[in-house]
């Protein structure tokens, strides 16, 4: 009896679907390919300067130092993910008669062109390949476009129910309507703690629990994205709970297990 064909993505222990990728990583790399337009956009953002984010001028007065213009990290990720983008549509192009134009070149053609290709591409060997690397370039690029430092929220005071908002280094927090003061490592955890059983859309949690998790091994802010949610929960990592009856389209997840597979992961993150 011949066994049952395991999926060709590292790491992936779940058995293949009608090729050589299995449902979830399929799916997960089809979403990896849709977000890559809007990935673009933010890189080049971040590229241009356009967000604004300055230096240290604007925290430790002026200086005779001028940043330079462009940002390398920002553009060896757009490169790599072009170089990742091109070398797979290559691949599936030799398979598939095609007509190619200078425009195909662009990435978000070229991820376009995949896409619309999966499943030609889950019947080769190297999807495994393939999923994996545009995956990684997908979420290298994330992880270099730089958001402007932001107050984090650090729930109500417990004497005058004041919003509190804690500077991203601050140690503590003052309150502005008692002057109450708080650590905010303690207000962290209480958040946390709070927010375990509710359940949240991917977007919704992207947006709320990366300024409360710990920076990743070289000391970066956390990167959680939707993305990331929704792949977590196609290999089954974490579970998905039916939508709001309001958003039937977007499905729910648990806060306090998406923490504790971010921890886990953190963990492994550090110990590499």
């Amino acid at each position: 009896m011949n066994a049952t064909p395991i999926c060709a993505a590292p790491k992936c222990d779940h058995p293949a679907h009608n090729g050589f990728l299995c449902t979830t990583c399929r799916n997960t790399l089809t979403a990896d390919l849709r977000a890559v337009p809007d990935l673009l956009g933010d890189l080049e953002i971040t590229i241009s300067r356009q967000d604004h984010i300055g230096g240290d001028q604007s925290r430790h007065g002026a200086t005779d130092e001028r940043p330079l213009p462009l940002r390398i990290g920002p553009m060896e990720a757009r490169r790599d993910l072009h170089a990742t983008l091109i070398s797979w549509a290559w691949h599936l192009a030799t398979r598939i008669p095609i007509t190619v134009t200078p425009k195909w070149f662009e990435p978000a053609n070229l991820a376009q062109f995949i896409g619309s290709r999966i499943l030609d591409l889950d019947t080769d060997p190297l999807a495994g390949s393939a999923a994996d690397e545009i995956g990684y370039a997908v979420v290298l690029g994330w992880r270099t476009v730089d958001k402007p430092l932001q107050h984090r929220f650090a729930g109500p005071c417990d004497d005058c129910d004041t919003d509190l908002y804690a500077l991203p280094k601050a140690d503590e927090i003052t309150c502005r309507g008692c002057a109450a003061t708080y650590q905010v490592e303690a207000r962290r955890e209480w958040l946390l703690d709070q927010a375990e059983d509710h359940l949240l859309t991917a977007t919704e949690m992207s947006r709320a629990l990366p300024g409360l998790l710990p920076p990743d091994g070289q000391g970066r802010p956390a990167m959680l994205t939707a993305a990331m949610i929704r792949g977590w929960a196609h290999r089954g990592r974490i579970t998905q709970h039916p939508p709001h009856p309001a958003r039937p389209t977007e499905p729910l997840y648990r806060v306090g297990d998406v923490l504790n597979l971010f921890d886990e992961l953190h963990r492994e993150d550090l110990a590499s």
